[in-house]
């Protein structure tokens, strides 16, 4: 009698598993969704009871005091898992830089990696910011190839037999500086969204917007752009909403470091560009894409008084490097046991004045 109990339970579970799967495809496929996204944008809709501490550091980065760096501690009780233990997120460090896009002075631009002796087109993001003297904070960037012969969960359709001589070779997702294009996005899959998630600043409106891009395509009127994903929060019917693009983006559930780049407006209208990172060790703590989404959406709105637009993530784990320029050792976050700043392919930096300069 217990073993057909148990054959039932699974047999039932089962059923509801086929029956999401069948949902997804028959609501979401034709907007261009995945089954996968539904299930991770409603896992990222549950209630994570955020609290957060007064800020640690809260500190204009310049003069007009356009750009703000917030410092603070939250901590949060995950939906998911099997105890009271499993399900604590643990008190999480989170780094925060909003830049009100309306001063006139301020700049954001993308920078690739320079060659060193250990990397073509791979530096440190410190490294990267002298790309522009002026920059006062930047972010990592998107995913990238880090050895030869070697199959990418992030690119599977790349073959690990691509050479790396070249930026395109090496970044698998859109980046372009001055309308230059170094590389472009990689194919999505099959069971995912087509396109990745991409910052662009169209050429003529010099305004930012996030979009889905196809592989190897560069959308019209781009000046500057740098891909990563998955997709976060989109703004649908007027109205900021989470939605999970997954984009065959593995890394959407690593569980570690994480960062991610938000749009938003504030009371007045004004456009807003926040870098957002949260320190983790892989495994051991941080936030999944799900979890960051979630903060994203329930925090950063009442801790800076903004209305979201979008966001997306960037490359997580320990590529995650957050350059404030009035940081110790201008580096605000901590990626890893050892503390130590990845090589990356390319980063975004918001510049205080003339990027030429």
């Amino acid at each position: 009698m217990k073993l057909f109990k148990l054959i039932l339970k699974i047999s039932l579970v089962i059923l509801l598993l086929l029956a999401l799967i069948a949902a997804a495809l028959v609501y979401l496929r034709p907007s261009g969704l995945s089954p996968v996204s539904l299930i991770i944008t409603q896992a990222a809709k549950r209630d994570y009871a955020w609290q957060c501490s007064s800020p640690l550091i809260q500190q204009p980065l310049n003069a007009k005091g356009s750009i703000v760096w917030v410092k603070l501690q939250c901590h949060g009780t995950s939906p998911w898992g099997f105890s009271k233990k499993a399900r604590d997120t643990g008190v999480l460090t989170m780094n925060i830089v909003d830049a009100n896009l309306a001063d006139a002075n301020i700049f954001v631009k993308p920078a690739i990696g320079k060659a060193n002796a250990k990397n073509a087109y791979r530096s440190t993001l410190l490294e990267q910011a002298a790309t522009y003297p002026n920059a006062v904070a930047g972010i990592n960037g998107g995913y990238f190839r880090t050895k030869p012969n070697r199959h990418d969960p992030n690119c599977t359709r790349r073959s690990p037999k691509t050479p790396m001589d070249t930026s395109s070779q090496i970044g698998e997702g859109l980046l372009v500086i001055d309308h230059q294009v170094y590389s472009t996005n990689c194919h999505g899959g099959r069971l995912s969204e087509i396109g990745r998630s991409s910052l662009i600043q169209d050429a003529i409106t010099k305004q930012w917007r996030i979009e889905r891009v196809e592989k190897d395509t560069v959308p019209d009127n781009t000046v500057n752009a740098i891909g990563a994903g998955p997709g976060l929060i989109q703004t649908i019917a007027g109205k900021p909403q989470i939605q999970i693009t997954w984009e065959s983006i593995l890394s959407t559930f690593e569980f570690s470091a994480n960062a991610a780049v938000i749009l938003a407006k504030d009371k007045q209208g004004n456009p807003h560009m926040l870098f957002f990172t949260v320190d983790g060790i892989d495994r051991e703590y941080g936030m999944t894409s799900i979890g960051m989404t979630n903060f994203i959406y329930n925090k950063i709105p009442t801790l800076f008084g903004l209305q979201l637009v979008s966001a997306m993530s960037m490359d997580q784990g320990n590529s995650t490097t957050l350059f404030v320029k009035k940081a110790d050792n201008h580096i605000a976050s901590v990626t890893g046991k050892q503390g130590k700043i990845r090589d990356v392919f390319d980063g975004l930096f918001i510049v205080d004045g003339s990027p030429d300069k």
